[in-house]
């Protein structure tokens, strides 16, 4: 799960591998600035700004790889075609990209299995160096650091450790530097930023930056109680005032217990605030303010769950009976303004039959309208 506040957009990578930046450009998958190709699909979305958009996604072609890159200027109402990597979408450990950041209009970054830079708002994309095999997660943080979690193999195959390595380094280049390591079976990860601070959940461990991204402390977090396995931490969000934590229990027959926690960047313990509706599975937490929270879950169905009052209550606000197509990067740019990905696309050329919707809230997460490319 990812939040990126407008006060400071941030880049975070967790990653798997070391290499040189390539020298190979990307050729154009659409024509740059032309018409969005029919059938694209979005896989993943970053606001550099409220009114600067960009999406990874894929569109049916002839030759691959058919991934695109698009671009909005006008707060979502109307797309344009960029080049994109020459590397197609997949699934996450798959072996193409499944994640774009922008820290602002020029400098964007796609990853996955790998690292892709534009330096230029999307008109060439170079390979890039990363420490590790698979950048899982990725955040550019205002002009200072970029902030990557990483994996050295594919979860759950046999012989992988499931650890995530935390890294960083200045947005302006230099080598990465390792700041933490996971315990085993980090089977989940989350990255908040506001302004210059930075909250990194790596499996059940918690850090924490104060100074943009360039150093990090551990954080005590709240769950799972002494001895128990559950409720573990799934997401975590800052609004700037507070910071919420999503922390979820044992789950059964398309239900999980979940659990909400409050803190602040100065205050010592965590408060619980209340428990959200258990239909779904974990999912994704994103918080424009104290009254605009907002779950992304899936089960048998996909919901968007919303608290008006830092997570005491909550009701759904959007449903789709679609047996549980899931969702992707779940985040606040302003207050009120918000997006989300639906159904991302996972395939190259989209075979695979997803929605791959991105959803656009004004209001803080009460209504949701889908963006038309």
């Amino acid at each position: 799960m990812r939040n990126f506040a407008a006060a400071g957009i941030v880049g975070l990578l967790i990653a798997g591998a070391t290499g040189a930046m390539a020298t190979t450009p990307s050729r154009h998958a659409i024509l740059v600035g032309r018409s969005v190709r029919a059938g694209t699909t979005a896989t993943s979305v970053s606001f550099a700004s409220p009114h600067a958009g960009f999406v990874l996604g894929t569109a049916p072609c002839t030759h691959r790889p058919c991934t695109v890159i698009l671009r909005m200027l006008d707060g979502g109402h109307s797309w344009r075609g960029l080049s994109a990597p020459l590397e197609g979408v997949s699934v996450p450990f798959g072996s193409g990209l499944w994640g774009v950041r922008f820290a602002d209009t020029q400098r964007g970054y796609a990853y996955g299995h790998g690292l892709w830079t534009t330096l230029d708002g999307g008109i060439s994309w170079q390979r890039s160096s990363v420490p590790a095999r698979f950048v899982v997660d990725f955040a550019a943080v205002l002009d200072r650091e970029l902030i990557a979690v990483t994996a050295t193999c594919a979860f759950g195959n046999s012989g992988c450790a499931d650890q995530l390595t935390l890294y960083h380094r200045p947005i302006t280049g230099g080598a990465w530097r390792r700041a933490a390591t996971s315990g085993s079976f980090a089977f989940d990860e989350s990255i908040a930023v506001h302004a210059n601070v930075v909250w990194v959940l790596a499996g059940a461990r918690l850090f924490l930056s104060t100074d943009g991204g360039r150093t990090f402390r551990s954080r005590a977090q709240p769950c799972p109680p002494k001895f128990a396995p559950f409720p573990a931490p799934a997401a975590i969000t800052d609004d700037g005032p507070h910071t919420y934590l999503l922390c979820a229990g044992l789950g059964f027959t398309g239900r999980t217990a979940k659990y909400i926690y409050r803190t602040s960047v100065t205050a010592r313990r965590w408060a619980e605030m209340g428990q959200p509706p258990a239909a779904g599975d974990a999912g994704e937490l994103a918080a424009g303010s104290d009254g605009a929270l907002v779950i992304a879950t899936a089960g048998a169905a996909s919901w968007l769950y919303r608290s008006r009052d830092g997570g005491r209550r909550w009701r759904a606000t959007l449903t789709y009976a679609d047996g549980g197509e899931g969702w992707d990067d779940l985040s606040f740019t302003t207050a009120t303004q918000g997006a989300a990905i639906h159904g991302p696309a996972r395939t190259d050329g989209g075979s695979v039959n997803r929605p791959g919707r991105l959803l656009l809230t004004e209001d803080g997460g009460a209504t949701w309208r889908v963006a038309r490319f």
